[in-house]
Formats: C-alpha cells, structure tokens, sequence
C-alpha cells in the first residue's frame, strides 16, 4: 500500500493510474486473443 500511489507519479507524473488502467486492459485484451486464436486452431 505504501509506493503504489508514489511510484505512479514518478513513472508518468499522474498519469500513472490511467496509464496502469490501460496497461491492463491491454493485457487482457492479448490474453482473451490468445485462447481465442488457441480454441480455433483446435478445432481445425
């Protein structure tokens, strides 16, 4: 609990929590492509 507000603003100067938002949006977005893509080659 104690950096993490800190160590936002230090990486991006307040835009760290957007930035963390998107960051893992991103990933999920990767990680919900990747069983996608792994279910369809299955399939075949």
């Amino acid at each position: 609990m104690m950096g993490e507000s800190n160590w936002g603003h230090d990486m991006m100067g307040g835009y760290g929590l957007v930035g963390t938002i998107l960051w893992v949006v991103i990933l999920v977005d990767l990680v919900l492509l990747g069983i996608w893509l792994f279910k369809k080659i299955q399939k075949k």
